[in-house]
């Protein structure tokens, strides 16, 4: 199911004209995901299964005809050919389609479409963060400290309330920063506190967390939105409610009810 998923994102966001090839990283209109490393493991993913193969140029053909290592090269620059479905992958993706409306929600399965979810939620808020980070003149590094703390804030929170945790976060270290209180190296450590700090006082104290919009320039992936409006049809409640076994359930149900 969930390499279905892959193909179906890469498909769509990835094929060329002919529809047989998957264009590298750099060349993608969209995003495939909601950040490189996870792009990166989509592609693995379709790799191990057979689906595509990398496909390098004319001038590095002997060293992938040696079977020497090609991740040298970097995914960005490696377009990739799809072995599945060499004349029309549109086929392919409504057959993903049709598999996934029918989806028996086992508790095995319920169980691997929430993984999912909170790995897509946590790329979500890691994206914010690093966008709101560069946007003010810091390191967008720093996300990297607070990758933990993410993960913990969206066991209470939304994807659009962890934003706001991240943006009362900022205002911390811009003020921590003005006053001197911390040097440069220290202040990436201030924002994970902070988003620790501020998650947990929310909880504790039950506030009520107002989500941030999510920004123009930071456009959903491909990934992100076949699972939301095609595979669990939580649409526009991804963002706005806490990953969680029952609401997973309960919009998935609601769907086929209605249907």
């Amino acid at each position: 199911m969930t390499a279905s998923l892959y193909f179906s994102a890469a498909v769509r966001v990835g094929g060329d004209i002919s529809l047989t090839r998957l264009l590298p990283l750099d060349a993608l209109h969209k995003p495939l995901a909601p950040h490189d490393n996870f792009s990166q493991r989509v592609l693995l993913s379709l790799h191990a299964l057979g689906v595509i193969e990398p496909e390098l140029s004319f001038a590095h053909a002997e060293d992938w005809l040696r079977a020497r290592d090609w991740m040298h090269y970097g995914f960005e620059s490696i377009a990739w050919r799809i072995r599945w479905a060499p004349k029309n992958c549109l086929r392919q993706h409504e057959e993903v389609k049709e598999l996934l409306k029918d989806i028996e929600l086992s508790e095995e399965v319920l169980q691997a479409l929430l993984a999912l979810w909170e790995d897509l939620a946590q790329a979500e808020v890691a994206q914010y963060a690093r966008w709101s980070l560069a946007k003010s003149g810091y390191n967008p590094e720093w996300t990297n400290l607070a990758t933990d703390v993410l993960r913990r804030a969206l066991e209470g929170f939304s994807v659009n309330q962890v934003m706001y945790l991240i943006y009362l976060a900022m205002r911390n270290v811009a003020t921590t920063h003005q006053q001197g209180g911390s040097d440069a190296a220290r202040l990436g450590r201030v924002f994970a506190d902070s988003i620790a700090n501020y998650a947990q006082r929310a909880h504790a104290e039950r506030w009520t967390v107002r989500g941030m919009t999510r920004p123009a320039e930071l456009p959903m992936s491909t990934l992100a939105l076949i699972f939301a409006h095609e595979v669990t049809r939580l649409d526009d409640e991804y963002l706005t409610l806490r990953p969680s076994m029952d609401s997973l359930l309960a919009a998935m149900t609601r769907h086929r009810t209605v249907h």
